[in-house]
């Protein structure tokens, strides 16, 4: 069935693509794909796969989503930093990817401010600090204490070395006085299961892929790093609220070009993913994903990335860790 667009996004695109008839052009005559880093399943595939029906209609040509994972999300972005007349590429990718990935990596496959031109963001999430469901710990304040009795130092589960998370778990140690230790895990799903089973003492995970154990008693979480607190746990404290105001942070998703892109191109596409991701399907899998929507301009994206990638580039320094490749 074709997505419905509200007649308001309708004379806007029109009027876009008026302004622009050669963007239009160029957008018919090129094959555009969404290149996401992860495989199938995780949160930036779901997203990719919603706009990307939706995004067709408006653009006028086929809009595919292909899967590139590998290198921490590297692949798909330096796939997508080629652009030709026959086909368009676009990466949809949370903002560490481009933050943080190229302060991290020695030699890293792209230069984010050089090579990609920022379209629209679509969503942000928060981040969050669980323990197992069996655990006595019920707060943050009785974590630490509880941390600070033991005799070896306290494992936490991260989806990968390098990853915001990793940093995020290392961040509050710091800032908590609690002695970290890190266990990298291929993806959120393992981790979790192991935290569940006792296997490790805590895990800093994105909240959404924490909801499902935490609502089944299988995790408890214990603090999330947004601004205010998620109205789907409303009774879990801010790290903010704590004292923690560090660790205040959202992870914000958003759609990128090669950076020889045209600039009409990208004003029609940036329309084109602002009304989307403002229509009532999005909103529908947004609640679903348990994200927020967030549409957000080609000018507001990039100031958004200037601002994390100069945070990333300050914590990675702090912290010392660097992975070769």
């Amino acid at each position: 069935m074709s997505p419905q667009l509200s007649r308001r996004q309708l004379l806007r695109i029109a009027a876009g693509a008026a302004a622009f008839p050669g963007a239009f052009t160029y957008a018919q005559a090129a094959a555009a794909k969404i290149v996401v880093g992860f495989p199938p399943g995780g949160t930036a595939d779901a997203l990719a796969r919603v706009l990307a029906p939706l995004l067709s209609p408006i653009v006028g040509s086929p809009v595919i989503v292909e899967n590139k994972p590998g290198a921490a999300g590297q692949l798909a972005a330096a796939a997508a930093r080629q652009a030709s007349s026959a086909e368009t590429n676009f990466l949809l990718t949370p903002s560490s990817v481009l933050a943080l990935t190229p302060h991290l990596y020695k030699k890293p496959l792209f230069d984010s401010m050089r090579d990609f031109k920022p379209i629209a963001s679509v969503c942000d999430h928060s981040f969050a600090l669980a323990v197992p469901g069996a655990s006595p710990v019920r707060t943050v304040a009785e974590f630490v204490a509880w941390a600070k009795k033991k005799a070896a130092p306290v494992s936490f589960a991260s989806p990968g070395a390098g990853s915001s998370p990793h940093f995020l778990g290392i961040m509050f140690g710091r800032a908590s006085g609690v002695n970290m230790s890190h266990i990298a895990y291929r993806g959120v799903g393992p981790g979790l299961q192991d935290l569940a089973g006792g296997q490790v003492d805590a895990t800093v995970n994105p909240s959404p892929t924490m909801l499902e154990f935490h609502r089944a008693g299988r995790i408890r979480i214990l603090a999330v790093t947004s601004a205010k607190r998620l109205a789907t746990l409303p009774e879990v404290p801010t790290f903010a609220e704590l004292g923690m105001k560090d660790l205040n942070y959202s992870e914000w998703y958003g759609i990128f070009a090669a950076s020889q892109l045209p600039d009409p191109v990208v004003q029609l596409w940036e329309g084109a993913v602002r009304s989307a991701v403002g229509s009532d399907k999005m909103n529908d899998a947004a609640r679903q994903l348990e994200v927020e929507p967030l549409a957000k301009t080609s000018a507001q994206l990039r100031k958004m990335l200037e601002a994390d990638s100069s945070r990333w580039a300050e914590i990675v320094k702090a912290t010392g860790i660097q992975l070769e490749s």
